[in-house]
């Protein structure tokens, strides 16, 4: 014996089979993610990490090799200050503005648009100009010490200048006031 709704079970039970599949497929797809994504985003995330990791020591060693420049530049400088021979101090200066060159080529290697770009571009600029300002200071100090040698050599004439007026103005007062008594 034959069930008389057969076609209407049949139907019923695809109805529900879709509606189940359906809804296994609504739970299992976000059930995939949850799990699948973090072990992606772990795998992304270590793979940036490295990456920083690597910027960040190629930053140390770039710092460390313009912070050398610098050294070597101050030191250029300080030798530059303490040396008397002009020759000696040309080949000094030109070790120096060599130096400063190659701190501009670890500028070029620096992205424009960073704080460090424009502090490294201070720092090199400072340094441009630090010999400039050294032998300005110097002529102006040999031009001080010109103007008081000058001065002093004034005040010394002018001290004999006046330390004789008053032997020249004695004899013509005299003369003067005794004109006026014979007259």
């Amino acid at each position: 014996m034959d069930a008389l709704n057969k076609q209407e079970r049949t139907a019923a039970t695809i109805k529900m089979l879709v509606f189940f599949i359906l809804a296994v497929i609504i739970v299992a797809i976000p059930m995939y993610f949850a799990f699948r994504l973090p072990e992606k985003e772990a795998e992304w995330n270590k793979e940036q990490y490295e990456d920083v990791l690597n910027q960040l020591k190629n930053n140390k060693q770039f710092e460390r090799d313009f912070l050398q420049k610098t050294d070597s530049a101050i030191a250029l400088f300080s030798a530059y200050q303490k040396e008397e021979d002009e020759v000696a101090r040309d080949k000094i200066q030109l070790r120096y503005s060599n130096a400063t060159n190659q701190m501009e080529d670890y500028l070029q290697k620096i992205e424009a648009d960073t704080v460090k770009a424009d502090l490294y571009d201070n720092i090199i600029f400072t340094f441009n100009n630090l010999f400039g300002a050294w032998n300005m200071k110097n002529e102006l100090e040999a031009e001080l010490a010109d103007c008081m040698q000058n001065s002093q050599s004034k005040q010394k004439e002018l001290k004999s200048i006046i330390s004789n007026i008053p032997k020249r103005l004695k004899p013509s007062s005299q003369n003067h006031y005794r004109k006026k008594k014979l007259i």
